[in-house]
């Protein structure tokens, strides 16, 4: 969930980490300004002591600044997620409510706590620090992959419900929570210095002011740029924003959320604000002169086949994405609806007499075209 800038100024706590928000987005910062200007915290987490850095708040005399290697995000993150559980610092009634905490796994699927198969093309055995499935992969360049095959959910009946077993009580040991504790439990404040190079007062200090936030009258956000998003694993480091997020509530409040820093102004609302010429607001797909979009009907229609959320039918024996969960949105099945809601906020009176000539009114592509500088 990416915020806008200006809602920085709700958060209660503010974590710039893998960015210079300071020198290279000047006016997120801003508003991270305002954030303390309103009694809120400022953390950063940067292996270099940056003009951000230099802006960190201070609680009981230490700086809320924390260094760390490169790339060792992902184990910093984690140990904040065991402090959190260890401190009691979860929003239960989010992570309960709102979260796949719940959900139960398959029986087959183990953390690399456990020590799992090690395939023969890596010597054989078993060992920990891998998760269940790892297999030979026969591909160039490659010495094992995973086989996911027990990295889903328990369904009552796959081949009519797919909505997944769930424990409320979050104590059934294949639940994703238990799973989750279960996974995170290596990363002490002891193993997370050794990782990072970071010192554990400052680490236990940042994740206390940090975790405090999981309280229902607070809430924290995280900045990030391309000190986190450009390694082999950019996007899991992104991935542990968000579980940490989730843990403490702050997704989808006043002061919350990951807010991404974009290299450059457009790129944000390039997707969001629709300034892509293939996408029309709300991620609905650009109207073209091909015989699936010749008008308002056979539009519409392309966002309709085959994604009503009672379409349980597997692929490949395998559950669609989204698909058959009746408590899933299936997001993509009301994009006539969302075209038609776009229609009436163009051209009101023109939609309400003929909805076709709203339809008409926009611009047409040519299909197969690519209307870019590729």
């Amino acid at each position: 969930m990416t915020n806008h800038w200006i809602d920085i100024k709700n958060s209660d706590v503010v974590m710039v980490i893998g960015s210079n928000a300071a020198e290279n987005h000047p006016v997120s910062f801003k508003w991270v300004q305002k954030a303390i200007d309103n009694g809120g915290k400022l953390i950063v987490v940067d292996p270099r002591y940056t003009r951000t850095a230099s802006k960190a708040s201070f609680v009981d005399g230490t700086q809320l600044y924390s260094k760390m290697r490169s790339g060792t995000d992902i184990a910093f993150m984690l140990g904040m997620m065991k402090w959190a559980i260890d401190n009691n610092r979860i929003n239960w009634q989010y992570v309960k409510d709102c979260t796949n905490a719940s959900y139960l796994l398959d029986a087959g699927f183990q953390t690399c706590r456990q020590a799992n198969s090690v395939p023969p093309g890596l010597g054989g055995g078993t060992a920990t620090g891998i998760f269940s499935g790892l297999v030979d992969d026969p591909r160039r360049h490659k010495k094992a992959k995973y086989n996911k095959s027990t990295w889903s959910y328990q369904y009552a009946d796959p081949g009519t419900n797919l909505v997944p077993l769930a424990d409320p009580t979050l104590a059934n040991t294949n639940c994703v929570w238990q799973k989750f504790v279960e996974q995170v439990s290596a990363y002490t404040v002891a193993k997370v210095s050794d990782i990072t190079g970071a010192d554990p007062t400052i680490i236990e200090k940042v994740y206390d002011v940090y975790t405090s936030t999981y309280l229902d009258d607070k809430s924290a956000c995280i900045m990030y740029a391309m000190g986190s998003t450009q390694h082999t694993y950019g996007s899991q480091n992104v991935r542990s924003y968000a579980m940490m997020q989730l843990l403490l509530g702050n997704a989808g409040v006043a002061g919350g959320g990951i807010n991404a820093l974009r290299g450059e102004s457009n790129v944000q609302g390039s997707t969001d604000m629709c300034l892509l010429w293939h996408i029309l607001p709300g991620y609905l797909s650009a109207t073209d002169n091909s015989w699936a979009k010749r008008d308002r009907a056979a539009y519409k229609a392309t966002y309709s086949s085959g994604k009503a959320p009672q379409d349980i039918t597997p692929v490949g024996g395998v559950p669609g994405w989204a698909i058959g969960n009746p408590r899933s949105l299936s997001w993509w099945q009301f994009g006539g609806k969302y075209l038609d809601s776009l229609l009436q906020a163009w051209w009101p009176r023109e939609y309400s007499g003929t909805p076709d000539q709203a339809y008409g009114y926009l611009p047409k592509a040519k299909s197969g075209f690519w209307y870019t500088h590729e």
